[in-house]
């Protein structure tokens, strides 16, 4: 960014970074009259210049609303990881058809079409793009269980798409240690893989929650019309692509700290503030998880903007993946959520849901599977949280979780739709409220 000392911090899948750039940040650090250090990430279908974007607009409206010559007492460092975009949320494009009132189909498809042959083509391109080199067993495989979803196919796509990505039943990560289960039992039995691929191949009944329903317009019941083989293929693939892109997050923010943070010698303290969007929002709990006390290096504060991870990730009565995280930063821990970000309320969770549990209420607070940005932190911990803001009076509390019910101001625009439209005004003033909490 041109207005203020800024710096990409690079990293690849597994966190490898150039180890140089610790030393780098440490001199723009070192400069006169610098106090802070801001460090954004972004999250899902997003690369540099989506990045660049974010960061520079954000920053832009943050500017706005700090005091003359604060801005010029800070250093920005924008993180820049492998998150591109994944296109599989057809089950998503469905139900925002039906919220709109349009019909629901796809690619000109009647109800109950499968994908069409071009759409799974490109579903398995985009696919082999974002998982790399490992993925050429799973394509081969999905080609074939497209056709017919036998055991002994369904067994063969799940065991390869499992060892592309890593499936661990053991994760020392609550939520990918979850996430992994019945995957994992899946690979180790042909009936149990049958069952999965099969439960995927109908279009998800979801009864959508009461507060849903009313931000989004929906029925209480809505069905996602595609139906078919290829289509549970493809629901498998996604499930795979958003355990990566949780797997990444975490790998990243533990090695921003490792590998840039925690090598970090500045001359004078400095203030921290870890900034995180959609997945990004993961990557950064990650980093503060693994925070650890370092000379002249405070971690001060933590924003989360429409996280894309478990919305109990923070709790220890749920054994979620980072209750630590809790009374690290000095100042506040600040996170926005609304059920008019359809990515988080609808496609996170039908993606975090194997068992297609019907039952349950999909995208609100009583969601097993429901993410950060649609309901904030849940089960947290007596005295721990601030009530709910629903105001842009912002006076984020040092020392406290403060949720901000963003449905007036994170929503859909003729530019952008609710998820990605966190770098408007108020989500700038609300940012500046953290930096001088």
């Amino acid at each position: 960014m041109s207005n203020v000392p800024s710096i990409w911090l690079q990293f690849d899948e597994t966190g490898t970074i150039d180890p140089n750039v610790a030393t780098q940040l440490t001199q723009l650090l070192n400069a006169p009259g610098i106090e802070d250090l801001v460090v954004m990430s972004h999250g899902w279908k997003n690369d540099k210049g989506d990045a660049t974007k974010l960061y520079g607009t954000l920053w832009d409206n943050a500017c706005h609303n700090l005091p003359t010559g604060r801005a010029d007492k800070i250093v920005v460092a924008g993180v820049l990881w492998p998150a591109k975009a994944y296109q599989t949320d057809f089950d998503e494009v469905a139900l925002a058809a039906a919220n709109a009132g349009g019909a629901l189909s796809t690619g000109g498809g009647g109800a109950g079409a499968d994908l069409s042959q071009q759409q799974f083509e490109d579903l398995l391109a985009e696919f082999a793009s974002f998982i790399g080199p490992s993925a050429a067993g799973t394509i081969a495989a999905a080609r074939v269980a497209a056709k017919q979803l036998n055991a002994t196919v369904s067994h063969d796509l799940v065991k390869k798409g499992a060892a592309a990505v890593s499936i661990d039943a053991k994760s020392p990560d609550a939520e990918l240690k979850r996430d992994s289960t019945r995957i994992a039992r899946a690979s180790a039995d042909s009936t149990e893989s049958q069952l999965l691929l099969g439960s995927l191949a109908a279009p998800p009944l979801l009864k959508v929650a009461p507060k849903a329903q009313s931000t989004l317009g929906l029925g209480n019941m809505v069905q996602g019309l595609v139906n078919g083989s290829r289509a549970a293929v493809g629901r498998f693939l996604n499930q795979l692509t958003y355990f990566e892109m949780k797997k990444r997050a975490g790998v990243v923010g533990v090695s921003l700290v490792d590998n840039v943070l925690a090598k970090l010698t500045p001359a004078r303290p400095i203030r921290l503030h870890l900034i995180g969007h959609s997945f990004g929002g993961r990557l950064v709990t990650a980093a503060a998880d693994r925070w650890a006390t370092l000379p002249n290096v405070q971690l001060f504060s933590l924003v989360i903007l429409q996280g894309a991870y478990s919305h109990n990730a923070l709790s220890t009565q749920m054994s979620g993946a980072f209750p630590s995280v809790i009374g690290k930063p000095v100042g506040p821990i600040v996170l926005t959520h609304t059920h008019n970000d359809l990515a988080c309320t609808l496609a996170y969770a039908i993606a975090s849901r194997l068992s297609r549990d019907n039952a349950q209420s999909i995208g609100d607070a009583s969601d097993e599977f429901g993410a950060m940005g649609a309901n904030g932190p849940q089960k947290i911990a007596a005295g721990a949280s601030e009530p709910d803001n629903t105001t842009t009076a912002f006076a984020p509390k040092r020392g406290k979780i403060n949720t901000f019910l963003a449905d007036t101001y994170i929503l859909k625009t003729p530019e952008s739709d609710a998820h990605n439209n966190v770098t408007n005004e108020t989500v700038g003033k609300l940012l500046a409220s953290v930096i001088q909490a």
